[in-house]
């Protein structure tokens, strides 16, 4: 790994705040860019675990280049304190978007759908299963890339792994069954069963399943049906319903063989998608230049690239800090939390 002098950066805002870590905006003093800084907080910096695991963290992103993956530029420790530094990324991330703008037109949510696709069969070949693919993950250009980011808890097949036996990791609502039941066996396909969930809260604005707490989203992931996105969405086109529902089956076996097979759903979406109706052309922005009833997946993924980066410019997500009182005592009570957690584990 890329060690890095950390006193040729100065720090700006924060940037986002999480339980074992900040997020700064770095500028280095001699080139002026703008990079992104991630530190551990100094109250956990001295737990073994915690630190095998941001290091762990380092090493998965080291080897990770891939353009819809955050890039690593380096890390190293500073006064005991470790850090790495990344790609800053500019747009916010689809959950930013989710929360100001709700649900996506179905070729908005294939051009997104299609970039995670890619960003994980990357990840899936350098045997790095992200284990929390989410929409707070997925960062944004203001030109409509997507970026996969936090491999915080990603499970690197190359190594041991650092989450005890039995233990559950990863979001509540996104989790797949075999993450709640603590398989050890857990593949590539837990990040799919994820991807379905990403995919249906893009189109519907919804999550999957609504569970008030994480007992009963257990429950539904292990046990319940997910709703068809064609009764929630009636403009979804089937193929983007099929292949979704597939995603969330609750054995990995049903879910498709990889990454690229869902991508390749993505691409092909749009040679068969029936447009002949006048309002569905009017309410995505396309022509039937043809007027043969259809487009082709070029127009669909060109229409959907546009809308999303007009949604995300319309936004102006700032680089300032959104950090409430109520959010930071939330916050630091996760941290005494972590640490507490760390503690019983270490006896």
């Amino acid at each position: 790994m890329q060690s890095i002098d950390l006193t040729q950066y100065d720090f700006g805002d924060v940037l986002g705040v999480g339980t074992v870590g900040s997020i700064y905006l770095g500028t280095h003093r001699q080139t002026g860019k703008r990079v992104a800084i991630k530190k551990l907080h100094p109250a956990v910096s001295q737990d073994a675990n915690i630190r095998a695991r941001f290091e762990r963290e380092m090493l998965v992103l080291s080897r990770l280049k891939h353009p819809n993956i955050i890039e690593y530029f380096g890390g190293g420790q500073l006064d005991g304190q470790l850090f790495y530094i990344m790609e800053l990324v500019h747009g916010g991330t689809v959950k930013d978007l989710l929360e100001r703008q709700g649900s996506f037109a179905w070729p908005v949510v294939v051009e997104l759908s299609r970039q995670i696709c890619s960003a994980l069969q990357h990840a899936h070949n350098h045997g790095v299963i992200h284990r929390d693919l989410k929409p707070g993950n997925l960062f944004l250009t203001r030109d409509g890339e997507l970026k996969l980011g936090d491999f915080g808890i990603a499970r690197d097949l190359h190594s041991s792994d650092l989450t005890s036996s039995g233990m559950t990791v990863g979001t509540h609502a996104y989790m797949s069954p075999e993450q709640i039941t603590g398989d050890l066996a857990i593949s590539g396909k837990a990040d799919l069963y994820a991807l379905g969930c990403c995919i249906f809260e893009m189109l519907t604005g919804q999550k999957v399943f609504d569970g008030e707490n994480f007992a009963q989203l257990f429950e539904q992931h292990l046990k319940v049906a997910p709703r068809r996105l064609s009764t929630l969405v009636p403009s979804c086109p089937p193929e983007l319903d099929d292949v979704v529902n597939q995603c969330l089956a609750k054995d990995p076996i049903d879910r498709p063989f990889n990454a690229r097979s869902v991508q390749g759903v993505m691409f092909e979406l749009g040679e068969s998608y029936d447009l002949a109706d006048p309002k569905k052309q009017a309410d995505l922005g396309i022509r039937d230049t043809d007027n043969e009833g259809d487009v082709s997946a070029d127009e669909v993924h060109t229409r959907g690239r546009q809308l999303l980066i007009d949604q995300i410019r319309s936004e102006g997500f700032s680089m300032a800090p959104d950090i409430s009182w109520a959010r930071l005592s939330i916050i630091i009570a996760g941290i005494i939390a972590t640490i507490a957690l760390f503690t019983i584990l270490n006896r």
